[in-house]
C-alpha cells in the first residue's frame, strides 16, 4: 500500500507540474513569511494562479517570474532574477484596487554579504512600496528625481539592478493578465554592459549618504579651503613601487563640514569611486589625527577625473602601504 501511494503521489506531482509549465508553485515557507509581512496577513489566504498568469509568451517576455497568487484584489509575485553573483529571491504585492505595489521583500540570495549588505533593510525595500505598476522602475545612481526612480544600493549597483528587473517582471505580467495590456519584455538576467555605460559621472563633489538618503554634498572648491597638508607616500602594487607626495585634507574635516555630528553618530564609513569600487573604513581611524584624508593633488598637479578634467578626488588611508582601501575617483561616502 506504501509503494501504491507514493506513486500515485508522484503521479499527482508530475501532472501538477505540467499543468505550470514544468515548474512548482508552492511557496516556501520564507515565501509564505515575506508575503505575510508584507501584508500583514497569513499567505494561506491566497491562492496558487501561477498557471493562469505564467503562460508560455508570458514566461519568455519575463523569465524572473517564478510564481503568482491572489487573494481578492491583492496579488502576490515570487520573482528570481539574476543579479551579480546568482538569482535573488524576492516578493511583491500588488493592489489592484489601486494600481500600485503594497510593498517589497527579500527572500533569499547569494550576492556577496560585504555588497549588499543594505538588500534587506526597510529603507531600501521600502522605496519599492506605492510604486504605480502604469510605468517599469529605473535604476539612478545618488537621487531620485521621478516617481519610478530607484537609487542603488551603494556598491551594489548590480545586485540593485538585478531586483528592480525582477519587480518589473512583476509589474508587466501584472499588466498584462490584470489590465489587458501588452507590456515590453524584462531582461531576466542583469546587461553589464548597459550598468557601465550608464553609470555616474564625477562632478567635483562627494555625496554624503545615510541610510540611503544623501544627507550632504561638499565640493572640491569647499575641500581646497579645508586645511591641507603634504603626504609623501611609496605605494607597493602588483606593478612595482610609486612614489606621491599627495596633497589634501582630513576626512574627519569634510564629514565635520557636511554635519559636526556626523563623526560621534556613526561607527563606520564606506568610501566609493566612480566605478563602484568600495572600500570600508572604521571611524576610529576616521578621527586620527593622520590617519585618512581626502586627497586631491599628486606630485603637485591636481588629480584628474575620468573624463581627463582636473578635480578628482582620492580617499588615502596613510597606514595602507599597499593602496587596498585607497579609492581612486571618490564619488560617495557612506556612513554606517
Amino acid at each position: 500500500m506504501r509503494k501504491i501511494a507514493s506513486m500515485v503521489i508522484a503521479i499527482f506531482a508530475v501532472f501538477a507540474l505540467a499543468a505550470c509549465g514544468g515548474r512548482r508553485t508552492e511557496l516556501t515557507d520564507a515565501e509564505a513569511a515575506a508575503i505575510a509581512e508584507i501584508c500583514d496577513m497569513d499567505a494561506a489566504a491566497f491562492k496558487d494562479i501561477s498557471g493562469d498568469v505564467i503562460t508560455k509568451a508570458r514566461a519568455k517576455k519575463f523569465p524572473a517570474l517564478d510564481k503568482v497568487y491572489k487573494n481578492g484584489d491583492l496579488y502576490a509575485f515570487i520573482m528570481k532574477p539574476i543579479a551579480y553573483n546568482g538569482p535573488v529571491t524576492l516578493a511583491l504585492v500588488i493592489d489592484g484596487m489601486l494600481g500600485e505595489s503594497v510593498g517589497m521583500r527579500i527572500v533569499n540570495h547569494v550576492e556577496t554579504p560585504h555588497y549588499v549588505r543594505d538588500m534587506d533593510k526597510s529603507w531600501f525595500t521600502d522605496r519599492f512600496a506605492g510604486k504605480t505598476v502604469d510605468d517599469y522602475l529605473r535604476l539612478v545612481r545618488l537621487e531620485a528625481r521621478e516617481e519610478w526612480d530607484i537609487v542603488a544600493i551603494t556598491g551594489a549597483t548590480v545586485s540593485t539592478e538585478g531586483i528592480i528587473n525582477g519587480v518589473n517582471a512583476a509589474f508587466g505580467a501584472y499588466r498584462e493578465y490584470v489590465l489587458g495590456q501588452d507590456a515590453d519584455e524584462v531582461p531576466y538576467m542583469v546587461r553589464f554592459e548597459a550598468a557601465v555605460g550608464d553609470g555616474p559621472v564625477e562632478t567635483g563633489s562627494i555625496a554624503i549618504r545615510a541610510f540611503g538618503v544623501v544627507i550632504a554634498e561638499v565640493g572640491i572648491d569647499d575641500i581646497r579651503e579645508m586645511p591641507s597638508v603634504k603626504r609623501t607616500m611609496s605605494i607597493h602594487s602588483s606593478d612595482g613601487v610609486t612614489q606621491h607626495n599627495f596633497r589634501g585634507t582630513l576626512l574627519s574635516n569634510v564629514l565635520n563640514f557636511a554635519d559636526s555630528a556626523i563623526l560621534e553618530s556613526y561607527d563606520r564609513v564606506w568610501a566609493v569611486g566612480v566605478d563602484d569600487y568600495t572600500s570600508g573604513i572604521n571611524m576610529d581611524e576616521v578621527r586620527r589625527e593622520n590617519g585618512v584624508f581626502v586627497m586631491y593633488e599628486d606630485n603637485d598637479m591636481p588629480l584628474m577625473m575620468k573624463n581627463g578634467k582636473p578635480g578628482a578626488m582620492r580617499i588615502v588611508v596613510i597606514d595602507d602601504v599597499f593602496g587596498q582601501r585607497f579609492t581612486n575617483y571618490l564619488l560617495e561616502v557612506v556612513l554606517e
